[in-house]
């Protein structure tokens, strides 16, 4: 026997000798027996409630190394109740709207947290507040220019035309903004400031920097993750870290998430590189390194998730590549986009999906490119709305290189042949035994 030959099978002797199963029940530690495990071993989830708070890097069970992890039909992996909450600390979100010639707002005051859940709060979720800000006005002949700012519901402008000082402005409950910079800005330019509560995980693979690979990674069985976003503050959705079952961060590849089901949620999986150069208007990045994602299968999962959203596969804030996504067969009941192919995702697979969603179904969204969206079902719609949109919002690089074959809404599009006349039924009935 040659000698390379002997060599594989040794390492091939050593691997199945050294893996081992880890059976997990409710109230054991998914991260201590994780962290004790070997490459290559499997946890189990047995049946019942696996209820914990967060750990590592914002998750219940955070993998930095190859295993399986299996969650057997009744077992459910839960998040605490009041895990996250209202946080006085601010983030702003500046990657939207149009491109900007200046990005200089800083924020400052002390945001009166009491404040969180009175008429001026979002609506969209109670402990969350948004302020917008956006410049309405370009100063001339040496005026400054002028911003409207609101508070609530995003995009609302109640103050309108207030002059830029270059010091510390006020708007309401604390908050203070200030730009650097009196004139210079243009038109539209969109700040988003967001009071909410942080962004938790329930299976976390990389924290998105991690300078090796993570890799061949199996998640998979008849159970649940139940990210229990109707008991926890949720972040915002305009911020950079959002709330997910799944989250696939930086060098990870060779990762597996089939048949589970993913519950109560802001997303059921989130796929992304990372990158450590800035934002720049329009989705570019100055120089830095990028840790990117890739060789990721999503096959046979349930989303049931009423008041939130599916599948994130790339995120304009982090800015790492995504290459090689399928994202096939799954079922998903969602109150907004179900699947949303993003930012720098490469080479990817929409196909035969079932989704019924109270907003886009499958949204290819901000310089994807090159995908196929085939044979996707659209149900529960009889309004008409389309099952792919695939556009970019201004200032962005639309998707190129999107395929789409025989997507259908189930309810809402026309059979080819019109449905025969009445008469013609009523005398088929009388002939039928």
């Amino acid at each position: 026997m040659k000698p390379l030959v002997i060599l594989l099978i040794g390492l091939l002797a050593q691997v199945s000798a050294h893996a081992a199963e880890h059976q997990l029940k409710p109230g054991d530690s998914p991260q201590a027996v994780l962290d004790q495990a070997a490459p290559g071993d499997r946890l189990v989830f047995l049946p019942g409630l696996h209820q914990h708070r967060l750990g590592k890097h914002q998750s219940l069970l955070y993998v930095d190394k190859s295993v399986e992890i299996e969650l057997r039909a009744g077992a459910t992996l839960k998040l605490a109740d009041g895990e996250t909450t209202s946080e006085k600390t601010p983030e702003i979100t500046t990657d939207h709207g149009a491109p900007k010639k200046l990005d200089d707002l800083s924020v400052g005051g002390d945001y009166d947290l009491s404040l969180a859940d009175k008429t001026h709060s979002n609506e969209v979720s109670p402990g969350i507040t948004i302020y917008t800000i956006v410049i309405d006005v370009e100063g001339k002949g040496g005026a400054p220019d002028t911003f409207a700012w609101g508070v609530g519901k995003i995009f609302n402008k109640r103050v309108q035309g207030v002059p830029i000082t270059g010091d510390w402005q006020e708007l309401i409950a604390g908050v203070k903004i200030r730009f650097e910079n009196r004139s210079g800005h243009n038109k539209g330019s969109l700040w988003f400031i967001s009071y909410d509560g942080r962004e938790s995980y329930g299976i976390r693979i990389g924290h998105g920097l991690q300078p090796g690979y993570i890799e061949n990674v199996r998640i998979f069985g008849k159970g649940t993750i139940d990210l229990n976003a109707t008991h926890n503050v949720q972040p915002s959705g305009l911020v950079k870290d959002i709330s997910a079952c799944i989250l696939v961060h930086g060098r990870v590849r060779h990762v597996t998430i089939e048949d589970i089901t993913l519950t109560d949620t802001m997303r059921s999986v989130m796929l992304y590189g990372e990158h450590t150069g800035k934002f720049l208007a329009g989705g570019g990045v100055t120089p830095g390194e990028s840790f990117d994602a890739e060789h990721i299968d999503i096959f046979r999962t349930r989303t049931l998730n009423p008041n939130g959203s599916g599948y994130l596969l790339g995120h304009p804030s982090h800015r790492g590549h995504l290459r090689h996504v399928r994202c096939n067969y799954n079922y998903m009941e969602t109150a907004t986009t179900a699947i949303e192919p993003n930012f720098q995702l490469d080479g990817y697979e929409v196909i035969g999906n079932v989704i019924k969603s109270g907003g886009q179904a499958i949204h290819c969204w901000r310089m994807s490119a090159n995908g196929l969206v085939a044979d996707n079902l659209r149900i529960h719609d009889n309004t008409g709305l389309p099952v792919v949109v695939a556009n970019a919002p201004g200032g962005w690089k639309p998707p190129v290189n999107v395929v789409q074959k025989n997507n259908r809404n189930h309810l809402s599009d026309r059979a080819k042949e019109p449905p025969a006349p009445l008469e013609s039924w009523k005398t088929n009935r009388k002939n039928t035994p």
